[in-house]
């Protein structure tokens, strides 16, 4: 041991033994020791309640951890409800048109089945309109300005049936007029012994009323589906309207009634309306050759078809009609022209409401149902110009302690 540390312990050694004698002396003394006690006291109970005062970094550390505990469980909580609970279904029409009151509003309900007929859309175009027409046949005029269009499925030798429309509800007065213009749908008559004079006798009616859009397909059942779309077809690129009308020329369209509605609602987004069968076996597919509305698995697959408003009648939006169209090329058609509208509806997620204004009988009925009624279907042609004088009958005689907004409803 070197001499320098040596006399470093010799002094740390006196420095300490003088210390215990100062306290010795202390001690020794029962004041300065009882002082000397409250101070130790003191001192240990500052020491035990000081606060531990916690760093920013352990606060931060300790908010982030709790905040994503409380999202993971929130996530966990939210995976078993959606595992063990039953959704919310929305309560259909029917049920419940006794105690609400139903706008022209169309539902929207998006599903699961609507995207796997999606999933099932060739991605190449297997069809279209245009080149199934593959005719250049003048067009009909069409009024600008057009609040609705009402497009009429007729037969070729219908002619009666035809002039009985233009003189009841689809004649137009000064008032209303471009409210809403006819156009019948028509193809070619079948090869027969009178085809000939048929087709002269039609050529002439087209000059003289300009409101047929014929095509090139023949006039059958079974090409109805070729027919609705080329009307479509034509409507989207020809003949703009804030609302399209598909129907029959056996139907009976209140267009007055169908004006003043569609004026209260025109701010509807993919509106497809019309009488919706809730049978499902009314919606299932018939394969039986034999039968006239029998489709083949090769051109649907499916069992049921989805949801549809009856071909008697249905009003669209503009929005709608674009929509149909436009996904129409990417889905093979099928000779159920409803059935097939159906089917390109629900492609683009939108489904039909069902509304009792259109109906599809024509008996039965009292001069007041004529006020509430829009479209009405097995109408014969003599029928039509004494429909539309008790509909303007029943206006005038049966709405008088009904409020505005009770007329306005379409339930």
């Amino acid at each position: 041991m070197s001499l320098s540390r040596l006399r470093q312990l010799l002094c740390r050694g006196q420095h300490n033994a003088q210390k215990d004698k100062e306290n010795d002396v202390v001690l020794n003394n029962p004041e300065e020791k009882v002082e000397w006690s409250r101070y130790l006291v003191k001192l240990e109970v500052e020491t035990v309640m000081r606060q531990r005062r916690l760093s920013s970094k352990v606060l931060l550390k300790t908010s982030v951890t709790t905040v994503l505990l409380i999202c993971l469980l929130f996530l966990i909580l939210y995976t078993i409800a959606l595992v063990f609970f039953t959704p919310v279904v929305p309560m259909d029409y029917n049920d419940w048109r006794g105690r609400h009151r139903l706008k022209l509003i169309s539902k929207i309900k998006g599903g699961n089945g609507s995207h796997r007929i999606l999933d099932e859309i060739a991605k190449t175009v297997i069809w279209n309109v245009s080149e199934s027409i593959n005719v250049h046949l003048p067009e009909p005029h069409c009024e600008k300005r057009l609040v609705i269009l009402i497009l009429i499925s007729s037969a070729v030798q219908h002619f009666q049936q035809r002039n009985a429309i233009r003189n009841s509800w689809c004649k137009t007065d000064l008032n209303n007029k471009y409210s809403w213009q006819c156009v019948f749908l028509l193809g070619q008559p079948e090869n027969s012994w009178n085809s000939f004079d048929m087709t002269q006798k039609l050529q002439k009616e087209k000059e003289r009323y300009n409101d047929i859009l014929q095509g090139s397909y023949t006039d059958t059942y079974r090409n109805l589906t070729l027919k609705v779309m080329h009307g479509f077809s034509w409507a989207t690129h020809r003949c703009p309207a804030k609302f399209v009308l598909k129907t029959d020329d056996d139907c009976f369209v209140n267009t007055h009634l169908l004006y003043d509605l569609i004026l209260h609602h025109q701010d509807v987004n993919n509106l497809y309306i019309g009488s919706v069968s809730r049978d499902a076996e009314k919606k299932k597919v018939i394969r039986n050759i034999n039968n006239r509305w029998h489709v083949l698995e090769t051109d649907y697959k499916h069992e049921y078809y989805p949801s549809y408003a009856s071909g008697a009648g249905y009003l669209m939006s503009w929005d709608t009609v674009e929509k149909i169209v436009s996904i129409s090329p990417y889905i093979k058609p099928i000779p159920i022209e409803d059935a097939y509208i159906g089917i390109l509806a629900q492609a683009k997620d939108i489904f039909p409401s069902n509304s009792a204004r259109f109906v599809l009988m024509s008996d039965g009925w009292t001069l007041c149902n004529y006020a509430y009624l829009v479209v009405i279907h097995q109408v014969d042609y003599h029928q039509q110009e004494k429909l539309t004088r008790q509909s303007v009958r029943a206006t005038e005689t049966c709405r008088g302690g009904r409020s505005q907004g009770e007329m306005y409803t379409w339930n």
